[in-house]
């Protein structure tokens, strides 16, 4: 979906309609069903990551007077914690691994047929978007996720082969390293969504910017209209869909998302996060610190105003 010469891109002239969106065809139904099967663990993730107290008391018994006791209750405690680690990294490579899947069958060369067909599909991805955000904002507050992982790594040699051979060990050293990588970044659920999507197929580049520019503009006016629905979990739903593709595409094009072509009306966009009721804070950030043009030369001064 392209906007041409004019300003500003076009709002969809159909309504994103969630509430019981029909499924076209047997191919949409084995897509939704892949992915429905990965959203049953979200809430359980994100409950969990809110949940996550931490090891620091512990660690630090163990760290200012290390002796057997003290070393062993830390690597009890810890290795349990890490457990739930590994739970949020398997469940980010089932998101890595159904993503693609949803892109393919929501963008379409024709972006309208592809999403206002597909809405069971496209609120999926809505749902993804909306697990991500919250997932990451939660995780960004909590520095023991971060310091128990780094404590685990640390004593992981030594605590193995001090400890019963036949015990194995969930994390090794190279499951550790990959989540190392995982955790290390700030918004580790995003950065699994922009590289998915970066890595799809170059040559369809095209037609994932305008599936991602038609759902961001068609939460937009969703939200906008003033039938739209008051529901707070719905109305952050919309936000958080808006938000990500925001995001995806300002990596995935050339010129990024916030220039004066952009193919989302990403003035309104921004305006609406700004003056939403809800708590979209996590959100205004995701667009500063997640995105990648939105300091160049192109991108329009009221845009910068927007989200100084």
């Amino acid at each position: 979906m392209g906007c041409g010469g004019s300003k500003e891109a076009p709002l969809p002239d159909f309504d994103l309609n969630f509430d019981a969106p029909e499924i076209a065809d047997e191919e949409e139904r084995k897509i939704h069903q892949l992915v429905a099967e990965v959203l049953e663990q979200a809430n359980a993730n994100l409950e969990a990551v809110k949940d996550y107290g931490g090891c620091e008391d512990v660690i630090r018994k163990a760290l200012n007077d290390p002796n057997t006791k003290t070393e062993e209750t830390a690597w009890k405690t810890v290795s349990k914690a890490v457990e739930k680690l590994h739970n949020f990294y398997q469940f980010s490579l089932a998101l890595e691994n159904v993503w693609p899947k949803l892109l393919d069958c929501v963008c379409l060369e024709d972006s309208v047929a592809g999403v206002s067909s597909h809405l069971a599909l496209t609120k999926q991805l809505g749902q993804i978007f909306d697990f991500v955000f919250h997932f990451d904002e939660a995780k960004m507050v909590n520095p023991a996720i971060q310091n128990d992982f780094s404590y685990y790594r640390r004593v992981l040699g030594r605590m193995k082969s001090k400890g019963d051979k036949k015990e194995k060990v969930i994390v090794d050293e190279e499951l550790a390293n990959k989540m190392s990588f995982f955790f290390a970044y700030p918004t580790p659920m995003m950065k699994v969504l922009i590289d998915a999507t970066t890595a799809f197929d170059k040559n369809q580049k095209h037609r994932v910017i305008g599936g991602l520019s038609l759902v961001a503009n068609a939460c937009l006016k969703s939200l906008g209209t003033e039938a739209g629905d008051s529901k707070e979990d719905k109305a952050m739903l919309f936000l958080c869909a808006m938000t990500g593709c925001v995001i995806l595409v300002d990596h995935l094009h050339d010129e990024g998302a916030f220039h004066a072509k952009s193919p989302i009306r990403i003035k309104g966009c921004i305006s609406l996060l700004k003056t939403n009721e809800l708590p979209t804070d996590f959100l205004l950030n995701s667009l500063k610190f997640t995105t990648l043009h939105l300091n160049d030369e192109q991108t329009m001064p009221a845009i910068t105003k927007l989200l100084a």
